[in-house]
Order: structure tokens, then sequence, then C-alpha cells
């Protein structure tokens, strides 16, 4: 058998085997350094949970250590402060810190960064030879910010994981299952809504067409309205726990911590801000600031890019044109989002509110490297993607 003829799970354990050989003395040298893994946000994400296994509550302002108005935290309904940030991932990591303390929740991360690449590698074989897909996947493990962010308790990783995890499921035609981890995402990421949004009209319009690779489904309930209604219904059952939470902590399903951001007033009085309202950075400015920008811009600090900018004009030899052009919306729309948001520069490495944009722009590194596997003769034809 060759090498590109093996089956998809052997290259799943070759993938786990190298990120084990990776990662681990990675994060050993990361971990023996003054540098902690709790950094930025996470520090109030992890006070959810020492919040709720020593107070039982989610007043953090006891919990951490430093000045509830520093716009980390929000005011509830009750005037205490509570938490700004979803508390999907401290509920999800908290046996991992109930048996292991604060190193539970680095291999917490570890577990979900391997996760999100191995989702990489799923989604690239959809539409290429596993070669191809291995190649892509280990240069995305390695050579982007995903190698940086497995040293770090990241809800970024988290959110994008259930992203891609719902994406995943609907291009294969599991649209029941997809909306499960589409629901979760939002919870994860408020700004996962227009994403989770464009993949369930993509959704709606296959169902529509005709082009579902479930026809049993369709079969058992009787028509494709009905497929689409019960999509509709999972997926907002999937959403049920952020907004009862949203009403726990704010009396109303529909706001959340971001638009109740606690601030210091000139007089020390307790101010709320709208953090959803950030949203004013001029388009081209923000455009070039998240390419270029030397601390955070996606192409200097993930060259790897330049190969999925190339790939990406040769999109018309891409099987399956409806997914491909799913796929660039999806990396259109959170590019140009947080290409508006006036704090697009708060992450400790590169960009980490791009990185649904960098994980998706693999395929369009694969379409690359195809290409000059077919020009050059490196690679036998390409397999057909098992759909």
């Amino acid at each position: 058998m060759t090498t590109h003829r093996l089956p998809e799970r052997s290259w799943t354990y070759i993938i786990l085997l190298y990120l084990f050989i990776i990662y681990l003395p990675f994060i050993i040298a990361r971990s023996d350094t003054v540098e902690s893994f709790i950094q930025g946000d996470c520090y109030y994400y992890r006070a959810v949970i020492d919040s709720l296994l020593k107070d039982g509550d989610l007043l953090l302002a006891n919990n951490i250590p430093a000045d509830p108005l520093n716009g980390e935290l929000a005011v509830g309904k009750g005037g205490g402060f509570v938490p700004k940030h979803p508390i999907i991932m401290p509920l999800v990591s908290m046996p991992f810190y109930i048996l292991f303390g604060t190193p539970g929740l680095l291999l917490f991360n570890i577990l979900d960064s391997i996760i999100l690449i191995l989702l990489i590698f799923k989604l690239n074989c959809l539409f290429y030879n596993h070669l191809i897909a291995f190649i892509t996947t280990i240069l995305y493990a390695t050579g982007t910010l995903f190698l940086d962010y497995t040293y770090n308790y990241s809800p970024d990783v988290f959110s994008t994981a259930l992203l891609l995890a719902g994406l995943y499921l609907m291009l294969r035609g599991r649209f029941y299952m997809g909306a499960v981890p589409l629901g979760l995402s939002i919870f994860a990421k408020l700004p996962n809504a227009p994403l989770a949004g464009v993949i369930l009209l993509y959704a709606g319009f296959v169902i529509l067409r005709g082009e579902s690779t479930n026809g049993r489904i369709r079969e058992q309930l009787g028509g494709k309205v009905m497929v689409i209604l019960t999509i509709a219904v999972i997926f907002m059952i999937a959403l049920a726990p952020f907004a009862y939470t949203n009403y726990l902590l704010f009396g109303s399903p529909v706001v959340t911590g971001y638009q109740r951001t606690a601030i210091a007033g000139a007089d020390g009085q307790v101010l709320l801000v709208d953090h959803t309202g950030k949203f004013n950075q001029p388009l081209l400015k923000g455009v070039y600031s998240l390419l270029f920008n030397v601390r955070n811009g996606i192409i200097l600090t993930n060259p790897i890019l330049i190969l999925a900018f190339m790939g990406a004009f040769w999109i018309g030899r891409i099987r399956f044109q409806n997914k491909i052009y799913l796929i660039l919306l999806i990396c259109l729309v959170q590019f140009i989002l947080f290409a508006k948001y006036d704090e697009w520069y708060t992450s400790n490495f590169s960009n980490r509110f791009l990185m649904t944009f960098i994980a998706l722009s693999s395929i369009f590194t694969s379409n690359f490297l195809d290409y000059l596997s077919h020009k050059f003769s490196l690679e036998a034809p390409i397999q057909e993607p098992n759909l």
C-alpha cells in the first residue's frame, strides 16, 4: 500500500504521534520559564471555576486579584460583579481543575488544541487526498499561532473547535448533529453568531436543492421543510443554555456581559459600557493592521498564509464549489468583522480573534500544495474525497 493510500484513521494516529513529539517539549520548555499560561482573559475564566467551587455563585469580585472595574467583569441584574465572558468553557473544563488544579486547565487546552488540529485535517480530507491534508495539517500545527496557543487556557481555541466541528458535520450532511456544536459555539464566543448563521443558511440551501447526503432523514420526516425546521429547533435548544445563563445573570436571554461591562468613572463610580459597540475601526485601516501589523498581523505571524492566498487564486479547481465558497464566505465574514473591531490588537501573540479564518485558510493552502503536486507530478491523481 502506498503512503497516500493509508486510511484516514491511520493518518490520524500519525498526526497524534507527531503532536505528542512536538507539543510535549514545547509545553515543558514554556512551563520552565517564569511565564504562566494563565494570561489576559484566562484569569477571569479560571475565576468562574473558583467562584463556583468555593462560593457556589458567580460573583467574581472576591475571586480575582485585580480591580473589578478594569473592564473585565460585568454588572449583574442584582448589582454584583459577574462574568463578562461566556461561562461554558469554565464549566466544561471544571473537572480538569478539580482533578489537577490550575495545571489541569493547561491539560484541557492541550486536548482542545489537538481536537482543533484533527478537525483541520478532517476538513481538508473532504477536498484533498490524505497526504496533502496531512502535510497541510502539520504545517498549521507547528507553523501558525496554534502552536503558541497550546500553552494557554484559550477560549478562542475552544470556540473555534466547536465551530469547526459544526461546519464539518454540516459539510458531511449530518445537519442535526452539526446544529449542536454550532449553537454551543455562540455560547463560547458571541462573534461566532454570524459564522454559524452563514453555515445554517448553507444547510438550508443544500436541503432545498435536494443535495443532502442523508436521504434517510428526509424520508423519515417527510419533507425538506420539516428537516430545516428540525435543524432550527435543535440549534435553538443548543443555544438555550446561553440564553438561560444570560437571563440568570442579566435578566434577559439576549443581554450578555459584553453589553454590561463594568468600568470606573472619573469619580470612581461604576459605569456600564456596551462592548458590542466597539466596532468602529476604519475598514481599510483594519484590514491592513490585521494582515501586516508586526505583533498581531496574521501574515507576519503566520507566514504559511501566503500559501493560502496563492491557493485561493486556483479556487476554481477545487471540487465541490458550493462547499468551498461557503468556507471562503466564513473567512471573509470573520475577517471583515474584526477589521472593524477597535481592540483587534488584544492578543498575546498573532491574532486570536481570527483563529477560524486561519484554520479554514488551510483548505486553500492544500489547494496550492495539490496544484504543485500535479504540476510537478509529485503525487498520483487526487482521490475522490469521502463525502
